[in-house]
């Protein structure tokens, strides 16, 4: 799937899943059942990962 966003939805999503981190880890820290901390630690994953995407996305490319 490909999504296109402007750069003020990058910004905004970046925001969203930069506040939204936190809040899941500390979730996750709270959380005994081995079901439920699969769901969280794969949506920290994918939170990990489209942050990384996000900021390779609006970085400028360097010159060589």
């Amino acid at each position: 799937m490909n999504l296109t966003l402007s750069d003020d939805e990058v910004e905004t999503l970046r925001g969203l899943l930069s506040d939204f981190l936190p809040q899941l880890k500390f979730e996750m820290a709270r959380t005994h059942g081995s079901e439920l901390l699969h769901v969280l630690v794969k949506r920290e994953t994918l939170c990990e990962r489209l942050l990384e995407e996000l900021r390779a996305a609006s970085t400028p490319p360097q010159l060589s």
